[in-house]
Parts: structure tokens; C-alpha cells; sequence
């Protein structure tokens, strides 16, 4: 018979943000919390000597109010303002017939657009969308700092959706009149949406979607190290105030009595720990896979779970190569959207889709970074790309570098590469002619799930939200980066914060460093 060993407020089983939001703010507030991450929570992996990020966007999301809001309780605030800037180098937009090389922030865009498209009104459709996109964030950082957002589930009653669908641009608002419906530039506008956030285009709001291109006009923004820095200050922080990180324990089953969760048992253990509340911060897909006992599983988080369907993946690979393999053009990051003839292979993913389809939940979309690498004269490449679901992986690295260096994004690197590896397709790392990297050592075949994008059968809402944070089981919520998906980082702070409301509320003042706590 299994017998509790140890007791917690609070346990987070899984990785997602929003999760380690939660826990950190959870321990803040004195309350004993364990994370068990199912892996890795830092959002890297280990090659050799390095450690490479699996996520490699710009954390554009810091200046936000909720992220602030975060930090300032977690005493982090000044820090973290010191770290971020802008992205290094240029950004540049490789379209199908053009290329826009910008200097963050949003500096010579319009000289670019001029020189492209001489005789269109770009800087007329720009600035509209810019006071559209001044007038959403308004509104938004209001909403996701009110008290009523951030009660236990309020901003998935009905009251509030109405009353806050009501203030939110349309979904048929064109922000960039009067250019032509096919205009490239509407394409640039909406570029990075599967690279910041979890929800497919096809269903992010018009809101959302002006949010994230706010985001990206005013930097974009990022932090050293990217997304794992954001996770270690985290961790850190759990850690500190005496919760604690166990990544090798994996949870058998969750312990419901009475309609309550009161446990969870682990897998190759005998031994049980009991809890108070449970936050799932993974997809909570998982939890109807063995983790919650079938009879105990409520019809409407099943009938929610079962409506949610990944209809894109992030494909993460890392190179390194001579800055000789670099074409003196490209200082920063790149963005490129798909050629019209881009190859689709969904494999064995089910009926095949038009290409219109594909294209809409920003599959063939590629993102590169430039780095400095671990020595001079050499530097990193940090490579997305959107991917159907079933494509295959065996010979991606290739087919990337191929059309990259079709499209002039990287036309001379094939002898100059030292490192390629990826951490989803199960391939040893490899130097630039596909010899096996051997002084890496064993283990540099990786296959990590890849980030999915996510859908719904209906509408999200306020088209950014999936999942409420009620399972329907007392004090077993659900916050990660289907709660508000189509927010990204933003939307997983917003997740946390709310889910540790629901296990002890934080001081009146959010921001003081010696909050008098109440009770759970």
C-alpha cells in the first residue's frame, strides 16, 4: 500500500510557463510547493559543452504589464528591466519577390516599403495600423491587470466576455487599408504570429494579432540567453523560497477523493505525496492518457480536450559555421515567409490539405538568428520552422538549408558549416557534409516533442483563449499555454498569475516585497 511521504500546497506537473509563474508566485507567498516539470524546465538541451534553446523567438513579451507585474512581486522588476533590449542586428524580411532589411525598431521600414512598392499607399495603410495598434494595447493592459481578469475564472464568465467582446476591434477590421487584399505587405504584418504565440492565425483575434505586431514594432525586444534565462530566473526563484524541482519524477496517477484531488502516486515509486492543489501547466491532453482515472474525468473537460488539435509544429535546428559562410547581408534575424511553390509533406497526418490551408496556420514560414559563436570568427544560427504535422523529418535539416540558400538567405554556408543538429528528428549532429559529429559523445540523436500550434473546433475567446483553469475537479486547475494562447508569453504570465490566486492570495499591494499573506 502506498503511503504519503511528503505533503504540499501546491504541485505543478508540467513545464509550460505559466506553470513555473504560478509556483514561483505560490512560494513567494509561503506556501510548499513542488514542481515536477516531466523533464527538463529550462527549455534547453545540452550538446557537447552547450546549451541550445528549444525555443528560439524573442522574449518580446517583457515590457507587458502582466510580465511586470510578475517580476515586481517576485522582487525581480529592476533586473529584469536592466537585461532586455533590442534584438541584435537587423531584421530581415525575405519575401517572395523582396527582401526588407530593417534596423530595430522599425527603422527604415518605410524608406524599404518605398523603395519596393513605390506607387502603393504603404505609409498611409502603415500608420493607420499603428493608431489601431495604440488603441488595442490600451485596452488590453487594462484588461489583463483587473482585478475581474484575475479572480478565479473571471475572465471566462459570461459577463465579462461580453462586456469586454464588446470594446475589442472587430474581427473585420482592416487595420491596413487601402492596401490591395494581396499586398506582400499584409503577409510581413502578421509574419511572426506562429513564432510568439501557440493559436493558430486562422483563429488569433484581430486584437491579439495587433498586439503581437505592436509588440514586434516597438523592438522587438529580448533578454541574454532567450526564453531559458526567463525559465533559470524562475526556477531560481522557486528554489529560493524552499519549493522545490524534482524533473526525474513522473507522476503515475492523480489521488481523487470526494470529488477533490488529495495526491498523486509516481511511477516506479511506492511511495505517494499528498497536496492540496494541483496545476497541470502541460497539455492537459495528458491527463486523459492514464493520468486521471477514467471515472473521474469530467464530460466537459473531455469534450474540451478532445476539441483542441495541433495543426502545426516549431522545428528548432542549431548550426555553426566560419563567418566566411555567411553572406554579408544577413546581421541578426531573418524572416521568411514561404515561396509560392514551398514543398508541403504532411505524411501520414490524415486527408491532405490545400496549400491555402497549410499556409494560413504558418507552415513554411522560417526563422533564423545569428549569434556570436563559442570562438571568434565563428558564429551560431539558431533556425524555426513551421511544420505540418506528420512531415517528414529524416532529411528537413537539408531541405531547410537548401531552400535558404536558393533564396540567398544563406548561400554560401554549405562548406562552412561545422555543427548541424536538432533536437526533434532523432539525427546525430553532424558536420556540414553529414559526418557524425563524434567528439560531441553519445546521445546527440535527440527526439523532443516539438512546440505544437494549436486549434479549436469553435471560436477561442475573445480569440486568444482555449482552456478555463477549472477541470471540474475541486483544486486540480489547468494553466499553461492553452489558457491564453494566443497571447504567448504574455498569455502564460496572465495563466499564472491567476492559477496562484486560486491557492493563496497574493498581499494588496501586488508589488511589496513583505506581503502580509492570507490564508488559502
Amino acid at each position: 500500500m502506498a503511503l504519503t511521504t511528503n505533503h504540499y500546497d501546491l504541485v505543478v506537473i508540467g513545464q509550460d510557463v505559466a506553470g513555473l509563474v504560478a509556483a514561483a508566485l505560490v512560494a513567494r507567498r509561503n506556501k510548499r510547493v513542488l514542481v515536477m516539470p516531466h523533464g527538463s524546465a529550462e527549455g534547453s538541451v545540452r550538446l557537447g559543452g552547450q546549451l541550445l534553446p528549444l525555443d528560439t523567438a524573442p522574449v518580446a513579451h517583457m515590457a507587458t504589464a502582466p510580465v511586470q507585474r510578475v517580476f515586481q512581486e517576485l522582487g525581480l522588476w529592476q533586473q529584469i528591466r536592466r537585461d532586455q533590449g533590442l534584438v541584435e542586428g537587423m531584421v530581415h524580411w525575405v519575401l517572395a519577390g523582396q527582401r526588407l532589411d530593417v534596423q530595430p525598431p522599425d527603422g527604415r521600414l518605410l524608406e524599404e516599403t518605398a523603395r519596393e512598392w513605390p506607387d502603393d499607399p504603404v505609409a498611409e495603410a502603415w500608420s493607420l495600423r499603428d493608431r489601431w495598434t495604440h488603441a488595442t494595447d490600451e485596452l488590453l493592459d487594462q484588461l489583463l491587470t483587473s482585478d475581474n481578469a484575475l479572480v478565479a475564472d473571471g475572465f471566462w464568465s459570461r459577463r465579462f466576455l461580453s462586456r469586454v467582446a464588446s470594446q475589442l476591434p472587430a474581427r473585420d477590421v482592416d487595420e491596413l487599408q487601402p492596401l490591395p487584399p494581396e499586398h506582400p505587405l499584409r503577409a510581413v504584418s502578421r509574419a511572426v504570429e506562429p513564432w510568439l504565440q501557440h493559436l493558430s492565425p486562422t483563429q488569433l483575434g484581430k486584437a491579439a494579432s495587433l498586439r503581437l505586431a505592436g509588440l514586434w514594432a516597438r523592438g522587438p525586444n529580448d533578454v541574454p540567453r532567450g526564453m531559458p534565462h526567463i525559465r533559470k530566473t524562475l526556477l531560481q526563484r522557486i528554489e529560493l523560497h524552499s519549493g522545490e524541482v524534482k524533473p526525474d519524477l513522473r507522476v503515475a496517477e492523480l489521488q481523487i477523493r470526494r470529488g477533490r484531488v488529495v495526491g498523486l502516486s509516481l511511477l516506479g515509486k511506492r511511495d505517494r505525496y499528498g497536496c492540496d492543489h494541483v496545476i497541470v501547466a502541460m497539455d492537459p491532453r495528458r491527463l486523459l492518457s492514464g493520468m486521471l482515472p477514467p471515472e473521474h474525468v469530467p464530460k466537459p473537460l473531455a469534450t474540451t480536450v478532445q476539441a483542441i488539435v495541433p495543426v502545426a509544429y516549431r522545428f528548432v535546428m542549431h548550426a555553426e559555421l566560419d563567418e566566411r559562410g555567411l553572406s554579408p547581408g544577413l546581421a541578426g534575424t531573418a524572416v521568411c515567409l514561404p515561396a509560392p511553390k514551398h514543398p508541403i509533406t504532411p505524411g501520414d497526418s490524415g486527408e491532405l490539405q490545400s496549400r491555402a490551408t497549410w499556409a494560413a496556420h504558418g507552415v513554411g514560414h522560417t526563422y533564423l538568428r545569428v549569434r556570436p559563436g563559442a570562438r571568434e570568427g565563428q558564429r551560431r544560427l539558431s533556425i524555426t520552422r513551421i511544420v505540418a504535422p506528420g512531415e517528414d523529418m529524416v532529411t528537413l535539416r537539408e531541405r531547410i538549408l537548401d531552400e535558404l540558400d536558393l533564396r540567398g538567405v544563406l548561400p554560401f554556408c554549405h562548406d562552412h558549416l561545422s555543427l548541424l543538429h536538432s533536437p526533434h528528428d532523432g539525427r546525430e549532429a553532424t558536420d556540414g557534409r553529414g559526418r557524425v559529429r563524434a567528439d560531441l559523445g553519445s546521445g546527440t540523436a535527440m527526439q523532443h516533442p516539438m512546440d505544437p500550434i494549436y486549434a479549436i473546433q469553435g471560436e477561442p475567446s475573445l480569440g486568444v483563449g482555449v482552456m478555463p483553469y477549472g477541470s471540474g475537479i475541486k483544486n486540480l486547475h489547468l494553466a499553461g499555454r492553452l489558457t491564453l494562447p494566443g497571447l504567448g508569453l504574455e498569455g502564460e504570465f496572465t495563466a499564472g498569475t491567476m492559477a496562484a490566486g486560486l491557492v493563496v492570495a497574493p498581499a494588496k499591494s501586488p508589488f511589496s516585497r513583505s506581503p502580509l499573506l492570507s490564508k488559502a
